[in-house]
Formats: structure tokens, sequence, C-alpha cells
């Protein structure tokens, strides 16, 4: 009981409180997608003729209702962790220069609270809290959008059912498992968006992207080389990597068609893992002394 009592659990409430996009913002998309398909003419493609495409039988396989659920688990999973990604971005970049511009961490510094337990407070809501709620949206919101489906989309009905829900929630454990894997890696993103938080005296986006910017321009001008640059961009969207332990399947034509299993083993054996999080490791603690230091008076 301590636990939802605690100073953790207080320290993460006022995060959510005082930064309620952060767990509105799935919630609104969720319901903008629901109201936009219920709203629809149930037209357009899906109910046109099949010609080479969906095949429409009477009584659909159980195996193509699952298929169908977990299709729409994956739409929900993508689009809403596409929202809470923007957000968690937003709000990295703003926590603690907020607190400096608006002078309320006076108030925070006045309270018992240590620089460190508010530092990782800000980086547990956005690494656990943040994922942990779009995905119980998504998984409330699924049911609902295969109800509304069946609703408006004649050629849907037969692929709609009980075992469309079931199979969305069978492909849980790879969407978690590959969301883990995300948060794993992007840690010394989050990080570094902290760094820049805590050290802008305005436009923290600036100080964000300015760094890498003008490394990755002075080692093209200078050596001509672009290795910072490529550095950047697989730690931004690794998925380019041919080596990334989480992929999705695809058929011959290059339609998607499933989500591969995550590789534990080969993301746990990268060196490039263990640096991030050790990286990572050390600009949380920079975080933490430049915080107690930096007040703005």
């Amino acid at each position: 009981m301590s636990i939802l009592t605690g100073k953790p659990a207080q320290l993460l409430r006022r995060e959510l409180w005082e930064h309620r996009a952060l767990w509105r913002a799935p919630v609104v998309i969720a319901a903008v997608a629901l109201v936009t398909t219920l709203l629809s003419n149930g037209g357009g493609p899906w109910n046109a003729a099949p010609q080479g495409g969906l095949v429409i039988q009477e009584n659909a396989p159980v195996l193509a209702q699952e298929m169908m659920g977990r299709g729409v688990m994956i739409v929900l999973f993508a689009v809403l962790g596409a929202v809470a990604c923007i957000t968690s971005f937003a709000y990295l970049l703003d926590c603690l220069y907020a607190e400096r511009k608006d002078r309320s961490i006076l108030f925070w510094k006045s309270l018992p609270v240590s620089d460190a337990e508010t530092v990782l407070s800000k980086l547990v809501v956005v690494a656990l809290v943040v994922p942990l709620v779009t995905a119980l949206v998504a998984i409330l919101a699924q049911p609902l959008l295969l109800g509304v489906l069946n609703l408006r989309f004649d050629n849907l009905r037969p692929f709609v059912g009980f075992a469309s829900v079931v199979g969305g929630l069978k492909g849980l454990p790879l969407l978690l498992g590959a969301w883990l894997q995300g948060i794993l890696w992007y840690a010394p993103v989050m990080a570094y968006l902290l760094l820049a938080s805590v050290l802008a005296k305005r436009a923290p986006l600036m100080y964000a992207l300015l760094p890498p910017m003008v490394i990755a321009l002075m080692e093209r001008l200078l050596l001509g080389s672009d290795h910072a640059a490529k550095f950047i961009g697989e730690r931004l969207a690794p998925w380019i990597r041919p080596d990334w332990p989480w992929h999705l399947e695809r058929d011959p034509i290059g339609r998607i068609i499933g989500l591969g299993n995550p590789d534990w083993s080969a993301l746990l054996q990268s060196s490039e893992l263990w640096l991030g999080l050790a990286a990572a490791a050390v600009m949380v603690y920079i975080v933490i002394r430049l915080r107690r230091y930096r007040d703005d008076t």
C-alpha cells in the first residue's frame, strides 16, 4: 500500500497532473479514431468488390479473425505509440526548463524531495508510465474499434468476432516486447533531452538540436565523412539497420503480414545497447548535479 501512497507515487502523480497531455493525448487520439470510423459512410475500398485482394468468405476461419484483430492492435499500438513519443519528446525538453522559467523550482526545492528523486521520477514517467498507459488505451480501444468496423463495413463482418479480440491479445507479447526494446535503445536519447532541458536558458529545442547538427556538419566539412550523422541516424531510427533484432515481416511483394519475434539475445549481446545505457546513466547523473545548482536566481 505504501507503494501507491509513498513518495515515488506522489512524484509520479505530480508529473501526470502537471503534464496531462502525456496521458490525455493517447486517449483523445483513440477516441477520434473511434468516432471517425463510426461516422464514416461505410463505403470506400473496404466495401468494394474484391478483385485479387481481400477474399471474403461466408464463414471466415478463426485464423482470419485472429489476424484481423492482431492487425487492428498493431495499428493502434503504432499510432498511439507515435503520439506518446511526440508528447514524451516535448515533455522531456520542457520539464526541467519550465520549473526554472516559472520559478516553481524554488517551491519544489523547499520540500523533502532530492534532486535525484525528482529527475528519476521524470525519467520513469516517460520510460514506464506513459508506455503502460498508452498500451492500456490500445487494449481497451481494440474491441471497440473492431465493433465499429463490424457496424460500418459489411465486407469486414465475417472477419470480426470474439476470435478477433483474442487475436489482438495474443499479439501483445510481441508488441510489448518491441516497445521494451525501444525503451532500452532510446534511453540515452531520453537522458540527452533531459540534459538539454536542464541546461537551456531559453529554447531547449535548440539546445537539443544544435550540438549534433554542428558535430555532423563540422565532420563533413573538415573530414569529408558522415560517421556522426550515420551514428545519430541509426540511434534515432534503428529499424534502418539490417541487424536490428525486431522487424516487420513482409510478403514477396512488400506487404506487411505480421511481426517478427523480438530477438532478445541479439539485442542484449549488442555493445551499442550497453554503451547507450551507460551513456544514459552518466547524463542522468550530470542532470541531477546540474539541477542542484541551477535555479536561475
